[in-house]
C-alpha cells in the first residue's frame, strides 16, 4: 500500500512540476540570460565562454546551463528543454525533504510524507521549479549534501553522497554551494558543542578527497578554458528581483506559502534557549535552514532562499507528526492559528492594496484570485480538522489541499510571461529575419530574443542586463537613424506605449504587437 501511495504521489508531483514549463515564453531577464547562453553554447559547441550570440557573458552556475544545454538537444529549442532539469531538481528538493525528515529506519513513515508534502507544498519550491536557472539545482544538491551529513552516525556511505552533492553544488551554483555546508556543520557543532560530526565530516579522508577532486578538477578546467569566468564566481549578488525592497518582501512572503505558522511554531520549539544546545536532528535541521536563509538575504540573492525549504519542510513535518503522535492538539492549534494571524490579514487585505504597485500582481490576477481560494480552503481545513480533532484527516487532507494550491500558479507564469517575455516578437523575427538584416531593441533589453531567433541585437537607450560583462551593443541614439535610412532591412523592437523621441521615421511597417512590444521594420 505504501508504494502505491508512493508511486500515485510521485506521479502527481510530475505532473504539476512539469505540465506548464513549456507553455509560455522565458521570463526576461532571469530565464533569458540562463536560456541564451545555453542556445549559444548547443549552437556552438564551445561548454566553457558563456555567451549571449557576441556579448560575454558574466555567469558562474555552468552545471545548470549545461544541464539546460542538454535539455534543449534532448527536447529540441524550447522552453520545456531550457526548463526540464529545473522541474527534475525541484522533485529532487521534495525527496530530499522526505529523506531528512527520517534518519532513523524506526521513524515514522509519516514524518516523510508531511515533510514531502509541505515541500512540494510550499510556493518557493514552485517557482524555482518552473525557471530556467540554478535555483533549484543548488537548492537540490545541497539538500542532498545536509541530508547525507544529518545521516553519517548511521553509514559512513552517507557522506559519500554529501561530499559529492557539494562538489556538484560548487560547478552548478559556486562558492555558496562549496562553503554554506560546511560552515552550517560548523555552527552546529559549535552550538551543540557536537565535534564529532565535524570530526566525521572534515577529516574522512574519502569524503576530503572526493569534495577536492570534484571541485578542483573544475576549477583547473576553467582557469584553462576561461579564466575571466573565476571573477564572477565569487560570493556576490546576482539577484533579479522586482520592485525593490518592498517587492522583495512580498516575494518572501509568498515564498513561504501556506505554512508560516507550523515552520514559525516549529522553529519556536526546536530552537535553542542555553548554551550548550542539546544536539538533536531538529537542532541541525534548524541551523542548516537558518544558514541558507541568512545567506541568501545577505547577498541580496532572493531566490536563493530555496535552499533553505528541504530543511524547514523536513523539521515542518517531523514536528506536526509529533503533534499528530503525541496527539498534542495545543501546539497544531497554535500552529494553524499562526497561520491564520499571518496569512489572512496579508494575502487578503494588503497585497490587494498594493497589487497597483507591481505590475507582476496587477497583471496576474485572473491566476492569483483563484490560488488565493485555494489557500483558504488550506487555511479551513487545517483549522477544522484541528478544532474536531481529527489527526488522521488532519495529515491525508490538509497536505492534499496544500497541493491544490499549486494549480493556479502555473497562470500566474503564463501572465507574467506576457509582461516580461519576448516570445512572440522573437518568434515573428525567427520566421522573417534573413541574412544582414539588423535587429534593434529600442529602450528594452530582452536577453531571450537571443534564444528565439538566434541572432544579435542591438540595444539602443536601455541598460544592459546585470550577467552580460560586454558594452558591445549598448549604441547612441543616432545609430538608429543611421541604420533605418540604409539600404539593408531593419527590425525594431520596442514598448507598445513608447512614443519615441524624435518620432521614428514616415516608412514603418508594423510586423506584430503582443506581450507588450511592438515589432517594427522600415521595409
Amino acid at each position: 500500500m505504501n508504494k502505491r501511495r508512493a508511486i500515485l504521489f510521485g506521479l502527481l508531483l510530475f505532473y504539476i512540476f512539469l505540465r506548464g514549463i513549456g507553455d509560455h515564453g522565458l521570463i526576461d531577464p532571469v530565464e533569458g540570460v540562463n536560456a541564451s547562453i545555453s542556445a549559444h553554447m548547443a549552437g556552438v559547441g564551445n561548454y566553457f565562454v558563456p555567451k549571449i550570440g557576441e556579448a560575454s557573458a558574466a555567469e558562474s552556475a555552468m552545471g545548470s546551463i549545461w544541464l539546460s544545454v542538454l535539455g534543449l538537444k534532448l527536447f529540441g529549442w524550447s522552453e520545456f528543454g531550457a526548463r526540464f532539469f529545473s522541474a527534475l531538481a525541484g522533485l529532487g528538493m521534495v525527496l530530499v525533504s522526505a529523506k531528512s525528515a527520517r534518519p532513523y529506519e524506526d521513524d515514522t513513515v509519516r514524518k516523510s510524507w508531511l515533510s514531502a508534502s509541505v515541500c512540494a507544498g510550499t510556493t518557493m519550491c514552485f517557482i524555482v521549479s518552473q525557471l530556467a536557472a540554478a535555483y533549484s539545482l543548488y537548492a537540490f544538491l545541497t539538500g542532498l549534501a545536509m541530508s547525507g551529513i544529518m545521516q553519517s552516525g548511521r553509514s559512513k556511505r552517507s557522506l559519500i553522497t554529501a561530499h559529492t552533492a557539494i562538489g556538484l553544488a560548487f560547478i552548478s551554483y559556486g562558492f555558496e554551494g562549496l562553503i554554506l555546508p560546511m560552515l552550517a556543520v560548523l555552527i552546529y557543532c559549535i552550538i551543540s558543542e557536537d565535534w564529532e560530526l565535524m570530526e566525521d565530516f572534515f577529516t574522512w579522508p574519502y569524503g576530503i578527497t572526493i569534495t577536492l577532486l570534484i571541485s578542483c578538477t573544475y576549477y583547473v578546467i576553467l582557469v584553462n578554458a576561461n579564466p575571466g569566468i573565476i571573477h564572477f564566481m565569487r560570493c556576490q549578488n546576482h539577484t533579479y528581483s522586482f520592485g525593490g525592497i518592498y517587492g522583495v518582501i512580498i516575494l518572501l512572503f509568498a515564498g513561504f506559502v501556506p505554512f508560516h505558522g507550523f515552520i514559525a511554531r516549529a522553529f519556536y520549539e526546536v530552537f535553542p534557549r542555553e548554551y550548550p544546545a542539546k544536539k538533536s536532528y531538529d537542532l541541525f535541521l534548524v541551523v542548516w535552514g537558518s544558514v541558507f536563509f541568512i545567506s541568501a538575504l545577505v547577498s541580496g540573492d532572493i531566490l536563493a532562499v530555496s535552499a533553505c525549504i528541504p530543511a524547514i519542510s523536513a523539521l515542518s513535518g517531523r514536528k506536526i507528526d509529533v503533534w499528530l503522535t503525541q496527539r498534542s492538539f495545543k501546539s497544531l492549534r497554535y500552529a494553524v492559528m499562526l497561520n491564520i494571524i499571518i496569512i489572512v490579514p496579508v494575502m487578503y487585505l494588503l497585497l490587494p492594496f498594493v497589487s497597483h504597485n507591481f505590475p507582476m500582481i496587477e497583471g496576474a490576477k485572473l491566476s492569483l484570485i483563484p490560488w488565493g481560494l485555494a489557500e483558504g480552503l488550506f487555511i479551513f481545513a487545517s483549522w477544522y480538522y484541528t478544532k474536531t480533532r481529527q489527526p488522521v484527516k488532519w495529515a491525508r487532507n490538509v497536505c492534499a489541499s496544500a497541493l491544490i494550491c499549486l494549480m493556479p500558479l502555473a497562470g500566474v507564469f503564463n501572465l507574467a510571461a506576457g509582461m516580461y517575455s519576448s516570445r512572440e516578437a522573437g518568434m515573428k523575427l525567427r520566421e522573417t529575419a534573413r541574412g544582414n538584416d539588423v535587429i534593434i531593441q529600442y529602450t528594452v533589453n530582452h536577453p531571450s530574443l537571443y534564444f528565439y531567433t538566434l541572432r544579435n541585437a542591438r540595444i539602443i537607450d536601455s541598460e544592459l542586463t546585470s550577467g552580460v560583462s560586454e558594452r558591445k551593443f549598448l549604441s547612441p541614439r543616432s545609430l538608429i537613424d543611421n541604420s533605418w535610412g540604409g539600404k539593408g532591412r531593419v527590425f525594431l523592437m520596442m514598448p507598445s506605449e513608447l512614443t519615441p523621441d524624435p518620432p521614428l521615421p514616415p516608412d514603418v511597417y508594423q510586423i506584430t504587437e503582443g506581450e507588450g512590444l511592438l515589432l517594427l521594420s522600415n521595409q
